[in-house]
């Protein structure tokens, strides 16, 4: 994939998970290792080991240093409806990072949330209509059960009601819905 079909974003910090985190060259002695510019203000150790950043990233994500601060590169989103766009915009508000696997058929999206504990998930998208079909998120973890939606109204309702990186408020409609991608 050449650079313009990446968007590129500032990397987040798995410890904080802090949005406004910026993950900056440390030491001049230690150029192998980044600095959080927000883990400090949470009374957390600053540094972090790029290998570190890299385990907790789904497939298809490279990381580069841009300006000074750790960018991840996400392979652009493929022309999609304007209410599936809006989805994911609301995913990415939420916290969770999208990225974009493309077919003929359908495309895959996986949604990650920092850190090696967070949630995560999967939205499917029909690749002519650019509509969502379905998605499956598990708030708690790749160990605990998943909470799935079918169709556009029913998958934006499930974003709706996240909380950053992780829990759900409360019960929903969709639970108990097969958890297995189709």
């Amino acid at each position: 994939m050449s650079a313009d079909t990446y968007e590129w974003r500032a990397a987040p910090c798995s410890e904080c998970a802090d949005p406004a985190a910026r993950l900056v060259p440390g030491d001049s002695d230690r150029a192998d290792i980044l600095l959080c510019t927000r883990c400090p203000a949470y009374g957390r150790l600053a540094y972090r080991d790029p290998a570190d950043v890299r385990a907790v990233l789904p497939s298809g994500v490279v990381l580069a240093m841009r300006d000074g601060v750790l960018h991840l590169g996400v392979p652009a989103a493929p022309d999609v409806s304007a209410y599936t766009r809006s989805v994911v915009a609301l995913v990415t508000e939420r916290g969770f990072l999208p990225v974009w696997r493309s077919s003929a058929r359908r495309h895959h999206v996986t949604l990650t949330a920092p850190g090696p504990d967070g949630a995560w998930g999967w939205m499917e998208v029909g690749a002519r209509s650019g509509r969502i079909l379905r998605a499956v998120v598990y708030p708690h973890g790749r160990g605990a059960p998943g909470i799935g939606a079918a169709g556009p109204r029913a998958v934006r309702q499930l974003v709706a009601r996240l909380s950053d990186f992780g829990p759900f408020p409360g019960p929903g409609a969709a639970e108990g819905e097969s958890a297995a991608p189709r």
